[in-house]
This record gives structure tokens, sequence and C-alpha cells, in this order.
């Protein structure tokens, strides 16, 4: 949304039928849930150069069940000194975990588009949904590098990538820039990142920023 000075930028991201209840799908701690969710969600609004002001948390089950969930997205956005809005369910009891997560920010001049011509397309950690989340959860791009690479002088715009893939999210980079994309190898980037768990972005050069990062094609 945009004012005079600026824009209002507001992400979320949800989850449901995972967590610790009778009818979930997947069986996983719901403080791991909301880290996950919480995370992406910041990622979002932090990838285009945004700070972020304030954070709501929704949760579609009883107070009780999720204060440890709570409790994880405190300690998250502790460094942000971010506000913190909740919401749970008090009237009903529940037997499947669903939440949702909201971050707001704002930034002057975001970081989208103006690739140059011949910009290299990298990714920075692995595509994992469900299980593969723990299973693999030291190949994950954490947090921290992503801030580092976000900070990065020589990285332009950064997309964290979801159920879409990595090459619906390199199109649209592409796209952002009106440019065209040339892959190296199409056949491992449709498979769904679950929880952002890689990002995908251009820059001027391979970026020394101490993580494995591959080189997936180019902006021509």
């Amino acid at each position: 949304m945009k004012f005079k000075d600026g824009f209002l930028v507001h992400a979320c991201d949800s989850a449901g039928g995972i967590g610790e209840l009778k009818d979930d799908v997947l069986k996983v701690p719901v403080e791991i849930i909301a880290r996950y969710t919480l995370r992406t969600a910041l990622m979002e609004v932090i990838s285009i150069g945004s700070k972020p002001l304030s954070v709501s948390a929704e949760f579609a089950n009883n107070p009780e069940y999720v204060r440890g969930a709570i409790d994880e997205i405190r300690k998250m956005i502790e460094r942000f000194s971010l506000p913190l809005v909740i919401s749970t369910e008090k009237n009903f009891k529940t037997s499947q975990t669903g939440l949702g997560i909201s971050v707001v920010g704002f930034v002057r001049n975001p970081i989208i588009g103006n690739a140059p011509r011949g910009s290299d397309v990298f990714v920075a950690g692995y595509p994992f949904v469900g299980d593969e989340v723990l299973k693999y959860e030291d190949k994950i791009l954490s947090f921290d590098d992503f801030l580092n690479l976000r900070n990065h002088d020589d990285v332009g715009e950064i997309i964290p990538v979801g159920s879409s893939g990595i090459f619906e999210e390199a199109k649209l980079l592409a796209q952002n820039s009106e440019l065209d994309l040339k892959i190296n190898d199409e056949s491992w980037l449709h498979k769904s990142a679950g929880p952002s768990t890689c990002v995908v972005f251009w820059s001027y050069g391979k970026p020394e920023i101490g993580i494995p990062i591959k080189k997936i094609g180019s902006l021509e």
C-alpha cells in the first residue's frame, strides 16, 4: 500500500492439519509449526527491504494447546522489538491444528525488479515440504543466513520460495525486471519448498556469504 513517503507491506502465512491433535495429518510439535509459519511471513516482508512493524497470530485452537507456540513466536520477534496481537479459539474444543500469522512492515524503496540484463539467478537453501522439513533441517536456509543475504550489497531482489516451487518464483523474478529467465536445469525446480525452506534471488555475481548457493540460470 503506497503512502507519500513509502509503502506499507503486509505478508501472511497459514498452516493447517499439522500439529499434535487427533485429526492432524502430520504429527509435529505446534511450536515448530508456529516458528516456520512466522519465519515465512517475516522473510516475505524483509526480502524487499522492509522493516517489520508488527505481528499478529491467529490460532483456531484452545489457548492451553498453543501456549508453547505463542512463547516461540515471542522469542523469535524479540530481536525486532515487535508488538504481537494474538487470537485463540476459546468457545469450542478443536481436534485439528490451524493457525495464521501476519506481519506488517514499512519500506521507502522496495527492492523489487531493476535487475541488469545478464544477472545471475541463484537459490539459497533446498526445497523441502512436510516431514522433510524436520528430516533435513540442517539444509534449510536459516533465518540468520537469510538476513545476511538480504544485507549483502551485491544481492538484488529476493523471493522466498513456497508451494509454487523455485521455477515459478524465478519466473516472477524475471518478470519484475521485464527480462527473460534462462534456466540451466529445470527438472528439480518445481518441487514445493513448503515454509520457504529456500529463496531465489539475482545478483551481480556469486556473492560470498558463507553459505551454499546454487546458480540456476540468468536474466536476459
